[in-house]
């Protein structure tokens, strides 16, 4: 009997999920958005003194069990994003900050990007080509 495999990417992805909901519990309620994800994966709302803000931002959660740092400064990077998915948080970025997070899964880190609309705007050229995209430094 053939059973469907729980492939590599959607361990990785469950693993970096409970790291990053473990670590950032306490920044605020965390409404997953992996339904229908078209790039993100979290809405993230804050919360200042046991009080709600109305202030959120959305989230895209990429993962590693080796994550790749630039040789030239050591910065972290993602690579192979989408020409559709970098218009695609550009557009999201006129009403609410987009961050993506890159999470190590051996050490657990962390890392993520600034607001991400001037990074994936530059980078949008029409073409096939996937980019790769940094994190803060």
């Amino acid at each position: 009997m053939n059973l469907p495999r729980y492939v590599i990417q959607k361990q990785h992805e469950s693993e970096s999920f409970a790291i990053l909901l473990y670590k950032l519990r306490n920044v605020g309620i965390f409404r997953n958005l992996t339904e229908n994800d078209f790039g993100i994966d979290f809405e993230i709302e804050t919360v200042r003194n046991g009080q709600v803000t109305g202030k959120y931002l959305k989230v895209q959660v990429k993962s590693s069990k080796n994550i790749t740092t630039r040789k030239s400064d050591n910065v972290p990077t993602v690579s192979n994003i989408k020409q559709s998915t970098l218009c695609y948080w550009a557009e999201l970025s006129f009403n609410t900050n987009v961050l993506v997070f890159l999470v190590d899964i051996k050490t657990e880190n962390i890392y993520l990007t600034n607001p991400i609309f001037w990074q994936a705007t530059a980078l949008v050229d029409k073409s096939d080509s996937t980019k790769t995209i940094q994190s803060s430094d």
